[in-house]
């Protein structure tokens, strides 16, 4: 008798980085404020701001400071909120993690999980 294997279905996982983007973007978003102007407001491209809010390059104190001034919050508010988005998603199950892994199955459902509380 021979065993049929099923496929693992990954753990779902959220890097910090992305967490804490994607948090930014749906405030920016709130905001009205574009892509562009955030990243005029960094001093950096509008790619490399896409970077940042993707999760893609990690966003540095004083790019976080930069974001939460531009979105009328304290640093403190901002994190707030990123901390309560995280309570949410592990509650569902997602692991926080501190960066992309080598399964991008695993991110890829957190992110959507993630879109799924912020309405993106």
């Amino acid at each position: 008798m021979s065993r049929v294997s099923t496929p693992q279905v990954p753990k779902p996982e959220m890097p910090y980085p992305s967490l804490l983007g994607q948090v930014v973007k749906s405030e920016r978003g709130h905001r009205g404020i574009d892509q562009a102007s955030m990243a005029g407001f960094l001093g950096v491209s509008q790619s490399a701001y896409s970077r940042l809010e993707s999760g893609d390059t990690t966003m540095n104190v004083w790019q976080l400071r930069l974001c939460a001034t531009a979105l009328g919050l304290s640093v403190s508010q901002l994190m707030a909120k990123v901390e309560v988005v995280a309570r949410q998603i592990e509650g569902q199950g997602i692991e926080i993690v501190a960066e992309r892994r080598t399964n991008p199955a695993a991110a890829l459902i957190g992110l959507a999980i993630l879109a799924a509380f912020l309405g993106s």
